[in-house]
């Protein structure tokens, strides 16, 4: 289990293979992952509980092209983003006035935002890459205020045919001639995409603080989008 940020780097290094593509692959679909249905959603369950200048976090923000959006929907918003990933910090986009990333470690983050300040929090493909989520929860669970809510998207458990035929196929993987490190990398990943179930999250969420408002399967249940409340003390 990664102990201080250099052991979590090397752990994201491993997940990720090429840091720098990924990071712009980030960047490359940002528009596909953060288009009209992303925003509609995130619409739906938490522009109720936003402010006209709302102070949205982001956890593990990548390039920081949602601080960014963020800063536009939302004009007078503070966008704060929390990445570690290097590639991420050396490929992250020119940021607006309202948005700033601060470099920490999510297995035990320490927020510059003052106890219940927080209006809103996005967890988008992060959790999963987490040997423990505790306390990158119990640390949104202190910022947010009251009523504040934390949309989370992500990989969850599913049967391994159901992954196999998402990301490759059956005659790829079990062929032969198919190469070592390929069967390496896919499995390596299966077990990292399928580290929670919505069940394991709603459980980790419920014991840090919240209350689920929505639990939604998505891509055939590989995938989930789940919208909790920061529960009243």
């Amino acid at each position: 289990m990664p102990a201080n940020l250099e052991q979590t780097r090397e752990q994201l290094q491993r997940h990720h293979r090429d840091g720098e593509h990924f990071a712009g692959l980030m960047t490359r679909s940002f528009a596909d992952r953060f288009g009209a249905d992303f925003w509609e959603h995130w619409s739906d369950y938490m522009d109720e509980v936003l402010p006209a200048e709302p102070v949205v976090v982001d956890l593990g923000s990548a390039t920081g092209l949602f601080l960014a959006s963020i800063v536009e929907r939302y004009p007078g918003a503070r966008a704060v983003g929390v990445e570690c990933a290097p590639w991420m910090l050396d490929a992250m986009e020119p940021l607006p006035e309202g948005a700033e990333v601060v470099c920490q470690d999510l297995h035990d983050p320490r927020l510059p935002l003052e106890t219940g300040s927080a209006d809103a929090i996005l967890a988008s493909v992060v959790l999963h890459e987490m040997t423990q989520p505790v306390r990158a929860l119990q640390e949104a669970a202190r910022v947010l205020k009251p009523g504040g809510r934390l949309f989370i998207l992500d990989w969850v458990r599913a049967p391994l045919a159901d992954y196999v035929a998402s990301q490759s196929d059956e005659a790829t993987v079990f062929g032969a001639e198919t190469p070592l490190e390929t069967l390496e990398d896919l499995f390596e990943h299966f077990v990292e995409h399928n580290r929670f179930s919505r069940e394991d999250l709603a459980y980790l969420l419920r014991h840090c603080g919240f209350d689920v408002v929505e639990s939604q399967p998505l891509k055939g249940g590989r995938f989930a989008r789940i919208v909790a409340s920061r529960r009243a003390a």
